[in-house]
């Protein structure tokens, strides 16, 4: 799996710091200036239903393994973040297809789902539930583009997440009211014990 293309998903539950301070900006900046080999573009947002919590994507092609990532860089990133979270911060690494996800996060707002899949579902199955919910959303006003794709060496079940750009969540909420949407919801929500579904509006915090 190292060699795979994916993408880091780190969650901060922020404290006031978040705002008062650059802790954050800081941490973004060192990850940026060392150059790793694979390193591709990040983008952090705030959920906008819960502006305190804010959400970090990096782009990995592929994400440095072992020793690689051990250096003292990790442990300033780490002290930065420390500073501006109320509780450890929680990582997803991501293979997602297509990557990199770009026109998710090009959009003005990047509808995110986080679901567990029932340990009873058939992947295979389950896969084309995946592609059929996200391939209606292609053709319909107001839609950048999808991604989706399984964490990687999740612990316990399985973790599915995945993206679609939005122009506006009213595009979304109309989407979801027509019948190709209903028809694919409908075998992916049978699928999955629990989703987590939330909105961003990325920076591109690349350069």
């Amino acid at each position: 799996m190292s060699n795979t293309p994916v993408t880091e998903i780190i969650t901060l539950t922020s404290n006031d710091a978040m705002k008062t301070t650059s802790n954050f900006q800081e941490a973004v900046g060192l990850l940026r200036q060392t150059n790793f080999e694979g390193l591709q573009r990040m983008y952090w947002g705030d959920r906008v239903q819960q502006p305190g919590i804010r959400q970090w994507f990096i782009n990995w092609d592929p994400r440095p393994q072992g020793s690689e990532w051990t250096t003292a860089t990790k442990v300033q990133i780490k002290e930065k973040l420390e500073a501006v979270v109320d509780s450890p911060p929680t990582r997803r690494v991501v293979a997602f297809n297509p990557f990199p996800p770009t026109k998710c996060f090009a959009a003005p707002f990047t509808e995110v789902i986080i679901s567990t899949v029932k340990p009873e579902t058939n992947l295979k199955e389950f896969d084309k539930i995946v592609d059929a919910s996200l391939e209606v959303c292609h053709d319909f006003e107001g839609c950048y583009g999808t991604a989706w794709g399984y964490v990687v060496d999740a612990q316990g079940s399985n973790e599915v997440v995945l993206l679609v750009g939005w122009e506006s969540p009213e595009h979304h909420v109309a989407f979801m009211k027509t019948e190709p949407a209903m028809l694919t919801t409908a075998p992916y929500v049978e699928g999955v014990e629990t989703s987590t579904v939330f909105y961003v509006q990325a920076q591109d915090a690349s350069e």
